[in-house]
């Protein structure tokens, strides 16, 4: 019987761990799972807002103890996911020992949202958006890359940020590289990139954002279901008029992300 090409023995391999990592994804998004134990101490509704603290949930792990890099930030994400981002980080490098990959930014709560979101409203961090006069047209420009506090992915401690946040770093050298790692390899470990190309509503493309899909299924599931009917048009400025666009935004993502 003659050998496997390399070429087989890979996409056979490669099978294999997608079968796996379908398998995960099955479990830890089985919409039967106890909440206490998905959500751990924190009521459903208030982790899908994002209002709990992750430093100190202990569902949550700092990813540099996972032998993660973030260049010095202090980044906490769901243990599942950290540690599924290490056996990734851990594989690309072994690939290619010089390839730069590192961390940006992880879970995020309301509050640190709401930072985010207040500074381009009111023109202390960004004038573009202070300069828009019309409170939706406002809204709609900082939701261009910026999620409103309540809504972002980032609440969930399933999704991340790696090195630098412009689409045009991931287009040639070492951030092509990475990129392109990730986009043939990110599956294998069940990581998905959900804002891609193409879509035609939501936020734009990031290259740069990723998230792990066995857990961030369950929690759009569950953020549709607990928290939509009753999103709170208050609690930041112009919820009253950004508030009615958080269902778009929050499910325009890449199918392969559902």
């Amino acid at each position: 019987m003659k050998r496997l090409s390399n070429s087989v023995a890979l996409g056979l391999a490669s099978g294999l761990a997608f079968a796996l990592a379908s398998s995960a994804l099955t479990r830890c998004s089985d919409s039967s799972a106890d909440p206490s134990e998905f959500y751990g101490p924190t009521a459903p509704r208030d982790y899908l807002l994002g209002r709990f603290e992750p430093s100190t949930h202990p569902l949550f792990v700092e990813v540099r103890s996972l032998g993660v890099p973030t260049r010095g930030r202090t980044i906490h994400l769901r243990r599942e996911t950290a540690e599924s981002l290490a056996k990734l980080y851990r594989e690309f490098r072994a690939e290619f020992p010089d390839g730069e990959f590192w961390i940006t930014s992880g879970t995020r709560n309301f509050a640190a949202q709401r930072s985010i979101w207040e500074g381009k409203w009111s023109g202390r961090t960004d004038q573009r958006y202070f300069r828009i006069t019309d409170p939706e047209r406002r809204a709609l420009g900082i939701l261009e890359y910026s999620s409103m506090p309540g809504t972002s992915r980032h609440h969930w401690g399933s999704d991340f940020d790696i090195n630098i946040l412009t689409n045009e770093y991931y287009r040639s050298g070492g951030g092509k590289r990475l990129y392109d790692w990730l986009q043939t390899n990110g599956g294998r470990f069940g990581f998905c990139q959900p804002y891609t190309a193409g879509r035609t509503s939501g936020y734009n493309e990031e290259r740069w954002h990723w998230s792990y899909l066995p857990l961030a299924r369950r929690f759009l599931a569950d953020w549709n279901s607990v928290v939509l009917p009753e999103f709170p048009a208050n609690g930041f400025s112009g919820a009253d008029r950004a508030a009615r666009l958080a269902e778009t935004y929050v499910n325009s993502i890449n199918s392969a992300c559902r």
